[in-house]
């Protein structure tokens, strides 16, 4: 694997802004992670799309290194997509994986559309930020009437997220806020320039500019407030017709990262350790935004991923990315299938 980093002294600031930068480019396509527990005979195979850069999606290296995935009697090829989302979903859709791991936020648009994908579990919370300058005026949601915001992509699920957020607060995204695409390592040279005055985005990069900036930018909002603070952000899907043809293996799947959630939770270090062969962030910093995460095994299957998936449904038809004749609880009730019960 690239990008490998077992140095425990921090990064300079240089090179925690290139490792930003990688990160948001995202890693090669078809890569295989390897696994320290082979798999036994006769284990259910599955191919499973993963960013290789997501940290808050480091359930999946910690089961594939820790041997969630044989424990429940699985043989897992993980295949590495980058920041490709698009790709992933495609993968997925079409056959060439079986299951991917993402944001909610940016798999309900295509789910609305018919993509043949299934929810079956989700892992973590907490992993979005909304940021500005220390001291400014902008200190909260209602504030950011006006202003101009920064984001990676304008389909990110960090856009989805504070549109949302500033629909609640009494403005309009679409209108009322000037949205500006950026890198996700210049987001805070440009709140700095005054080019923005906001930003948002996802672990890892958002904490890294965070971190990076000395105390001159701040977190005003994000997935670790509100009514968000409690629920999933990234989930695992699975294709409709896996879920339903091979439902073992898509129960034993979601068991075992679940599994690996868990042991995320209470072993933020080690997690911290195994992410290093898959990012150049040292592992003190790994591990802070390992902390800074909801991995608890209570996250969603079941009942409660759909009411959260009808919630984030709800949000994303006000700001008029999901249609507004789309019920969200009918939505929820047909991409989450419960293979656990």
């Amino acid at each position: 694997m690239s990008d490998a980093n077992d140095a425990a002294p921090l990064l300079s600031r240089r090179a925690v802004l290139g490792g930003a930068s990688a990160l948001a480019l995202g890693a090669p396509l078809g890569l295989a992670l390897p696994s320290l527990a082979q798999p036994a005979a006769g284990a259910q195979k599955l191919r499973l799309g993963w960013s290789g850069t997501g940290i808050c999606l480091i359930s999946v290296p910690v089961a594939q290194e820790k041997g969630f995935f044989t424990k429940h009697g699985l043989d897992v090829e993980i295949v590495k997509f980058g920041s490709n989302f698009d790709g992933s979903l495609e993968a997925v859709a079409s056959g060439k994986i079986d299951a991917t791991v993402n944001f909610i936020l940016r798999f309900l648009k295509p789910l609305e559309q018919g993509v043949n994908i299934r929810f079956t579990g989700a892992l973590h919370g907490g992993c979005i930020r909304v940021i500005s300058a220390t001291g400014s005026a902008e200190a909260d949601y209602a504030s950011l009437k006006g202003k101009s915001i920064g984001v990676v992509d304008m389909a990110s699920a960090g856009k989805n997220f504070l549109s949302v957020q500033l629909y609640k607060a009494g403005i309009n995204p679409a209108n009322e806020v000037d949205w500006k695409v950026y890198p996700v390592d210049l987001l805070g040279e440009a709140i700095r320039k005054g080019e923005i005055q906001a930003a948002v985005d996802a672990d890892p990069g958002i904490y890294l500019v965070l971190k990076n900036n000395e105390g001159r930018l701040r977190e005003i909002g994000g997935l670790m407030s509100g009514v968000y603070k409690d629920l999933s952000c990234c989930g695992i899907a699975v294709r409709k017709d896996f879920a339903e043809g091979n439902r073992s293996a898509s129960a034993a799947l979601t068991r075992a990262l679940l599994d690996a959630a868990e042991w995320v939770q209470h072993n933020p270090d080690e997690s911290a350790q195994i992410f290093t062969a898959y990012s150049p962030i040292a592992r003190p910093i790994l591990a802070e935004i390992i902390r800074s995460h909801t991995h608890e095994h209570h996250f969603g299957t079941g009942a409660r991923l759909k009411q959260e998936v009808s919630l984030y449904t709800e949000d994303l038809r006000s700001v008029g990315i999901i249609r507004p004749r789309t019920d969200p609880k009918a939505l929820a009730e047909r991409v989450v299938v419960d293979v656990l019960s």
